[in-house]
């Protein structure tokens, strides 16, 4: 039964993710042309666009917390196994679960601080310096995109919790991606 809901969740997540991913790909591409645009007006017209750092800040705070959660649920962090190859595989597996609590630990109170922060900018009614664009939107963005990491991870914990219980299993390796549709 639990397979099968975390399977389920999984492909939802996995889901959720690639679109979040996916604009935060298109804010890249925004910061790529108006960095580019910008640049070509200061040499050309000897006037940059007024612009281009408060846009850049916004969009690459939606490239960060739009697409960690995708590379979460890929498990595409970077993961150094020196150390962890010379445990048993019991060992290993209980491991991953602790270090997967605490991530998921730490990534909840995150989470929870920024939901937090995101209220009290918008409460403030913070805008930027420039075009006047609200903030609160923004930090609700950036919320909003962490819970996905915090699923991402749930899930893994979820994960890891499966195999420590029935060590049989094989422990995903880095590049697989068990939890995709």
């Amino acid at each position: 039964m639990l397979g099968l809901l975390t399977s389920r969740v999984g492909r939802l997540n996995g889901l959720i993710t690639l679109w979040l991913a996916r604009i935060a790909a298109v804010a890249l591409a925004l910061i790529a042309v108006v960095t580019l645009c910008d640049v070509i007006a200061r040499k050309l017209f000897n006037s940059g666009f007024t612009f281009t750092v408060e846009l850049t800040e916004m969009a690459m705070a939606a490239i960060v917390f739009l697409g960690i959660g995708l590379v979460t649920h890929q498990r595409g962090h970077i993961a150094v196994d020196v150390v962890t190859l010379r445990l048993s595989e019991r060992s290993r597996i209980w491991l991953g679960l602790v270090t997967n609590l605490l991530s998921l630990g730490f990534v909840v109170v995150m989470v929870w601080r920024l939901w937090l922060q995101a209220a009290f900018i918008a409460s403030k009614g913070d805008t930027t310096p420039i075009w006047n664009i609200p903030l609160g939107p923004v930090a609700y963005l950036i919320a909003a995109g962490s819970v996905w990491l915090a699923t991402g991870l749930l899930l893994q914990v979820l994960d890891a919790t499966d195999r420590a219980m029935h060590p049989q299993k094989a422990a995903p390796a880095s590049a697989e991606r068990p939890l995709q549709e």
